[in-house]
């Protein structure tokens, strides 16, 4: 991953790769909820090519403590789309829809049993994704309206522990240009 200064903006390339991160954003201190730093968004543009099919999620990524939560808000991904099951092929449990920024997402959560987190290497804790129903490489993403929608759906968030511009890819390869990739709080 290369970092071009101005607004975080990045590139990269993956090659054949079984999970490749790339992200940049803000990292909190894990004293405070959301709705007491401010209201959160994100703007973004970005150009991508993949082959080999496998998985590329690029949206929000982030991670709460008490609870631990790690979250996802998937406004594009690659040739297959992001939705019931997750990358091991285990089912996630539909919660409902969401209304953000003038596009329907369809919310989904998944309960993470013995897996690494941020606190450790064997965690137990839920997942929450909401995928956009259109994709697109441009736009603003109004994280604060996700969380409070969530918690409208019963899902419960802790303290902040970061909030990040995320490119995903699983099992593929290739390219990611961001030209804007900004978090902001307001």
């Amino acid at each position: 991953m290369t970092v071009h200064g101005v607004d975080a903006t990045f590139s990269a390339a993956w090659n054949d790769v079984e999970d490749f991160l790339a992200r940049v954003g803000i990292d909190f201190n894990q004293t405070q909820k959301h709705t007491q730093i401010g209201t959160i968004s994100a703007e973004f543009a970005h150009t991508k090519t993949e082959e080999d099919g496998g998985l590329t999620y690029i949206g929000i990524y982030g991670w709460t403590v008490n609870p631990l939560r790690e979250f996802y808000i998937l406004d594009d991904w690659g040739s297959e789309k992001p939705g019931g099951f997750s990358s091991d092929g285990t089912p996630r449990d539909e919660v409902g829809t969401l209304t953000a920024d003038g596009e329907t997402y369809d919310v989904w959560k998944k309960t993470r049993v013995n897996k690494p987190a941020i606190t450790g290497p064997s965690e137990t804790f839920d997942q929450y994704f909401s995928i956009r129903r259109t994709a697109r490489t441009c736009g603003t993403i109004s994280v604060s309206e996700h969380f409070t929608r969530w918690e409208a759906l019963g899902l419960s968030l802790g303290n902040l522990h970061e909030i990040k511009l995320l490119l995903e890819a699983q099992f593929n390869s290739g390219t990611v240009k961001f030209t804007t990739a900004k978090v902001v709080v307001e």
